[in-house]
């Protein structure tokens, strides 16, 4: 029992990020302050390039940060473009990540905004069949001199408001 407490008090404490292994030595010595600064570069360029990812999944981000590049009449891929970003600069790489995921978040904005309106032009399309078949029926009772919508114009009319009522603009 009392070999395992000597060992124990013998093996030094061994953090990864600010020690390592020195095979020669066979001791564990503290990393240089060079070496945590590359450590704390491969980081930084490792959360760059995990955040980069899916923002080039497809071109829409791509396109509406830096636009359509013509390379005299022909337009300039973006996937060419992009593999000529120099991604060890990590400044200009973040300011470009930084540039994408802009032009992502006013686009999930805008469709954030545009939602209710697009989830009413869906409903309505779903009942433009009775409004079709109203038209073509097109005749309405007169009473009193003032005409009345056929049944399925008022069916039609009363889906509509309905839509209106879940789908506020």
């Amino acid at each position: 029992m009392e070999k395992v407490k000597e060992l124990k008090s013998e093996i030094p404490e061994f953090n990864p990020e600010t020690h390592k292994w020195d095979r020669e030595l066979k001791k564990v010595v503290e990393l240089t302050p060079k070496e945590l600064a590359e450590i704390a570069r491969r980081k930084r360029k490792a959360d760059l390039e995990k955040r980069f990812k899916p923002l080039i999944a497809n071109n829409v981000y791509y396109q509406k940060a830096f636009g359509v590049r013509y390379n005299g009449q022909y337009v300039v891929s973006e996937h060419d473009e992009i593999a000529q970003w120099d991604r060890d600069n990590l400044d200009d790489f973040e300011q470009k990540v930084l540039k994408l995921e802009a032009a992502k978040k006013e686009m999930d904005d805008e469709a954030a905004k545009n939602k209710p309106l697009e989830d009413r032009r869906k409903e309505y399309q779903k009942i433009d069949h009775l409004f079709l078949e109203a038209l073509a029926e097109s005749g309405g009772m007169i009473v009193d001199g003032v005409e009345k919508p056929s049944e399925k114009m008022q069916a039609y009319l009363k889906l509509r408001d309905e839509i209106k009522a879940r789908f506020p603009k």
